[in-house]
C-alpha cells in the first residue's frame, strides 16, 4: 500500500473513467496515457516518471470500471460495418450469440457460411437482444474452423471489431492468392483430342 493521502480517492476516479471509456468504446489507454490522466486529476501529486507498482494499482482500478471481460457485440458489429464490411449476429443454437463476418458462401455440405465466425457470446435479454460476450472465451477464425485466436482479456468492442477486421482480410486475401494460383486444366502428352488449330492436315495424294 503506497503512502500518497488521497489515493483512493484517485482510484475510485480511474475506476469511473474505466467505466466511461467502456460506455464510450474507446480504446484502452496506453501506460502512458493512464499514468498522465492520474497525473492530470491532481488529486494525487504523482511523479512524472511512471512507477510500476502504482500503475499497476492504477490499471487494475481502471480495468474494474472498464468492466473488461465482457463487451457488447452489437457494437463490434457496428464498428465492422463501418469499416466496410458485411457483419451481423444470430443465434446459433440455445442462447449461443455468433458473429457472421465477410461475404456469403456455400461450404462443401451445402451450407450457408461466411468468411469469418466469431464467439460465442449470449443474448442478455429475451427474444435475443442484447448479445454479450466475455474474453475467456471468445475466439476469432475463419468459417472452416481450421483455427482461430482468442481476445485479450481486457479489452473494448472496438479492438474486438478490429481483431475480426484483421482476420477477415487475411483469410480473404489467402483465398484470392489461391485462385490466382489455382492451375489450369493439364493435358497428358499424348491423349485427348487435339483442338482444332492444332488438328494435321492430310494431302490429298498418298
Amino acid at each position: 500500500m503506497n503512502v500518497f493521502p488521497n489515493w483512493l480517492d484517485l482510484l475510485e476516479f480511474v475506476r469511473a473513467t474505466g467505466g466511461l471509456n467502456a460506455r464510450n468504446g474507446t480504446s484502452l489507454p496506453t501506460d502512458d496515457e493512464l499514468w498522465a490522466a492520474a497525473r492530470r486529476s491532481q488529486r494525487v501529486v504523482l511523479p512524472e516518471q511512471i512507477d510500476d507498482d502504482l500503475l499497476a494499482e492504477l490499471r487494475d482500478a481502471f480495468n474494474d470500471g472498464q468492466q473488461p471481460t465482457r463487451f457488447d457485440m452489437q457494437a463490434v458489429v457496428v464498428e465492422i460495418v463501418k469499416h466496410g464490411h458485411h457483419a451481423h449476429i444470430d443465434h446459433s443454437g440455445g442462447n449461443t450469440a455468433t458473429i457472421y463476418a465477410g461475404s456469403q458462401h456455400t461450404d462443401q455440405s451445402g451450407d450457408a457460411c461466411w468468411v469469418v465466425t466469431a464467439g460465442p457470446g449470449w443474448f442478455a435479454r429475451p427474444d435475443h437482444l442484447e448479445p454479450v460476450a466475455d474474453t475467456s472465451e471468445f475466439q476469432i477464425g475463419p468459417s472452416d474452423d481450421t483455427w482461430s485466436i482468442a481476445v485479450p482479456d481486457h479489452t473494448t468492442s472496438t479492438d474486438v471489431a478490429a481483431l475480426i477486421i484483421a482476420v477477415l482480410e487475411h483469410v480473404e486475401a489467402r483465398h484470392a492468392r489461391l485462385t490466382d494460383s489455382s492451375p489450369g486444366p493439364l493435358r497428358a502428352p499424348g491423349h485427348g483430342q487435339p483442338d482444332a488449330a492444332e488438328e494435321p492436315t492430310r494431302g490429298s495424294g498418298s
